[in-house]
């Protein structure tokens, strides 16, 4: 047994209970079942993103030893027995249309490039979220809403039909009409879990899909903070104070969301304090680059060890609020 259950029952004040509670917590026998229960799960859902992911490089690899029609009907029927078996097999719903997502990806993906139907790619994956939200609406997964909103993201990345830093971060930045509505694209993503767990027949159980809400946040808060990044260093861009100041006021609003209220979440507080420190430093080193090497390097360290120092202190206190809340108030931290 840890000694430091003797420790802790030595300082608790008599016939308070606390001993006898510590105790009862050191020789309670473990759960085996449900450790079972979790890695079968987990194998399960290994096995559906091996299938899925074989699937696709099987045809990556043999595109030009097989007919159009034999690789068609191939990933139909991979896609068609995925959802089969989430509809005969409960117990592996979750891991079947996880299976059946990235068939349907590599279905549509197929279709576009033999036939060569023109749309653009981020065409390609917003008839993938749209087409797949039927099935994972409805099996209310936490696991399948992070895919989906991982799908979802890669659309707005791939808006103007290419994928690269440049074009996230870069493209169109000198027109505030574009800026905004990119800025609000990334909002509209990370307001997703939020809208299905205000949802009853989309809710996941527990209340809220977490995993995908810190997906969601935290792609969200990159692409803003990049955006605000490259906005104070300007690169020509005409609306530099504004596009920070959104970007700001956006982190800003997610920090506020995620200390208080139903939604408050520790991991959600931490990307964003990291999002704030990287548009804090962008805007110190910005106000720095016209002086000494020498003078603004330590100066900007001297405010970066501050940032840091103070973002430290405050999630630990952060942290420490949320484990002392009641058991029905406290979410997942």
């Amino acid at each position: 047994m840890d000694s430091s259950l003797y420790q802790a029952a030595a300082q608790a004040a008599p016939g308070d209970g606390k001993a006898a509670r510590l105790y009862a917590l050191a020789v309670s026998p473990g759960a085996p079942q449900a450790l079972a229960r979790r890695v079968r799960w987990g194998l399960m859902l290994v096995a559906a993103l091996l299938l899925a992911s074989g699937l696709i490089f099987w045809v990556a690899a043999n595109w030009q030893g097989q007919s159009r029609l034999f690789k068609l009907g191939l990933i139909e029927g991979a896609l068609a027995l995925s959802v089969l078996a989430a509809c005969v097999w409960p117990r592996a719903r979750v891991p079947a249309l996880l299976c059946a997502t990235l068939a349907l990806g590599g279905l549509l993906a197929y279709v576009g490039q033999t036939y060569q139907t023109g749309a653009d790619a981020w065409q390609l994956f917003a008839v993938w979220a749209a087409l797949s939200l039927i099935w994972v609406g409805l099996a209310r997964s936490d696991v399948l809403w992070t895919v989906w909103v991982l799908v979802l993201a890669t659309g707005v990345v791939t808006w103007s039909g290419r994928v690269d830093i440049w074009n996230v971060f870069f493209l169109d930045q000198e027109y505030l009409p574009q800026l905004l509505l990119r800025m609000a694209l990334w909002l509209g993503l990370a307001l997703v879990p939020v809208a299905v767990s205000l949802v009853p027949r989309l809710r996941v159980r527990g209340g809220m899909a977490w995993w995908s809400h810190r997906t969601a946040l935290g792609l969200a808060l990159a692409a803003w903070t990049g955006m605000g990044v490259v906005q104070v260093f300007g690169f020509g861009a005409k609306h530099t104070a504004l596009g920070w100041v959104l970007a700001a006021a956006l982190v800003a609003a997610v920090l506020l969301v995620s200390l208080y209220g139903r939604f408050q979440d520790f991991v959600a507080v931490s990307l964003a304090a990291l999002a704030a420190n990287v548009l804090v430093l962008a805007l110190v080193a910005r106000w720095l680059a016209n002086g000494s090497d020498l003078e603004a390097l330590l100066v900007f360290g001297f405010i970066a060890l501050v940032c840091l120092g103070g973002s430290v202190r405050g999630l630990i206190a952060v942290q420490q609020r949320m484990r002392a809340l009641p058991a029905a108030e406290r979410e997942v931290v």
